[in-house]
């Protein structure tokens, strides 16, 4: 056999993906250089708190496969949230109201 019908002999550390989970409140990781484990509080730009089964609250940073989920490396990502609807409005600019007509000023409101 030819050494080219091998293909490439060292080209096996190809990096393996790490998924990707939503770091939803009250899912229980483990921190992967310290082993700390613990339910996360809340997210805060770009940590995380964690809090263990004596109370105790710990802050880590969001690294890529940085935490244990049932003991396989995952790299938590904040949650995603539901877009806010944009606001409708008017000519004028001001917001506008679904279902109102446009009305005058009071009288107590020209000079």
């Amino acid at each position: 056999m030819r050494s080219h019908s091998y293909g490439d002999v060292l080209g096996g550390s190809r990096k393996r993906k790490v998924p990707e989970v939503a770091a939803e409140p009250g899912l229980v990781v483990e921190e992967a250089g310290g082993g700390f484990c613990g339910a996360i509080i809340k997210i805060e730009y770009g940590n995380l708190v964690l809090e263990d089964r004596h109370g105790k609250h710990r802050v880590f940073p969001l690294l890529p496969a940085g935490f244990l989920l049932e003991g396989k490396p995952v790299t938590l990502v904040p949650p995603r949230t539901a877009a806010q609807p944009a606001s409708v409005r008017s000519a004028s600019g001001s917001v506008a109201v679904a279902g109102l007509r446009a009305r005058t000023a009071r009288d107590s409101r020209i000079w």
